[in-house]
């Protein structure tokens, strides 16, 4: 079983949807663009970005956002969601990662969190398993309990 964001087809592969949430953009408390309330593509140009190690085209910001405008970027990457935020809470750059992994750090007011684009940035997360073991009794749970206690999309 693997948690994800690709649903593409694949022989002997089943998706099933988990829930839909927002990237929102993050930045140190006090930067220039934290006056903003919507951020655009263009003002990632100005900034380093903090991503995770993963091929751009697997980061929503930058397949969606910067690359459809022709805006470029620099970037740096960390593993760690909390190397993430310790660079961009240090004004090392800015990111952008789901809402629902940075609520604490946003309660806390180590750094502020914009939206991207009028209509946000949103993605899905799947869980796909081999086609015969989709009707597993465990994952069917899993499945339900998501189902009840998934944060609104």
């Amino acid at each position: 079983m693997v948690i994800g964001s690709e649903n593409k087809p694949q022989q002997g592969i089943v998706h099933f949807p988990l829930f839909r949430f927002e990237i929102l953009a993050v930045l140190a408390p006090g930067h220039v663009l934290a006056d903003k309330r919507v951020l655009e593509a263009t003002d990632f140009s100005r900034d380093m970005l903090i991503t995770y190690p993963v091929p751009e085209e697997r980061i929503d910001l930058i397949r969606q956002v910067l690359m459809p405008a022709g805006v470029g970027w620099q970037r740096r990457t960390t593993e760690l969601t909390v190397a993430i935020l310790q660079l961009v809470a240090s004004r090392r750059g800015i990111a952008a990662l789901p809402g629902w992994g940075i609520k604490n750090y946003l309660d806390y007011e180590y750094v502020v969190a914009r939206r991207i684009g009028s209509g946000g940035l949103w993605s899905d997360l799947y869980l796909s398993v081999r086609e015969e073991d989709a009707s597993l009794r465990y994952l069917q749970d899993f499945l339900e309990t998501i189902g009840r206690s998934a944060l609104p999309g």
